[in-house]
C-alpha cells in the first residue's frame, strides 16, 4: 500500500482500530496500517497521510487526556512513550461521557 513504507529502524505492519469520531481523517475506515516504533511515532505515521490525526490525539506534547491507547489490548500508561510491537494491533479508546446509572 502507498504510504506504508517503513522508515529508519521503526517496526512495521501496525493495525490501528480508528475511532469512529476519527473515521472521518481516514475517510470511514475503520483500521488502517501504520509504522512505528513507539505510539509517538505511530501518530507521527499516521498524520503524514491522514492529516489531522495529530492534532486529534495529541495536545501540548502529551496524548489527550480523554484519550487511552491499548496495544495487544493492554492499556499503555507511558502514552506516546509507549513501545509498539511489530504486528501489534493499536486501540485508540476515547472516553464516554457518563450518565445516570
Amino acid at each position: 500500500m502507498a504510504g506504508s513504507r517503513q522508515r529508519g529502524p521503526m517496526s512495521g505492519n501496525l493495525t490501528v482500530f480508528v475511532p469512529i469520531g476519527m473515521r472521518p481523517l481516514t475517510g470511514g475506515l475503520r483500521t488502517v496500517s501504520a509504522s512505528g516504533a513507539t505510539i509517538s511515532q505511530v501518530i507521527d505515521d499516521l498524520e503524514s497521510r491522514y492529516p489531522g490525526f495529530h492534532m486529534s490525539l495529541v495536545e501540548e506534547g502529551r496524548l489527550k487526556s480523554s484519550l487511552t491507547i491499548a496495544v495487544n489490548s493492554v492499556e499503555q500508561p507511558l502514552g506516546l512513550l509507549a513501545r509498539v510491537p511489530k504486528g501489534a494491533e493499536i486501540h485508540i479508546i476515547q472516553a464516554m461521557a457518563g450518565g445516570k446509572c
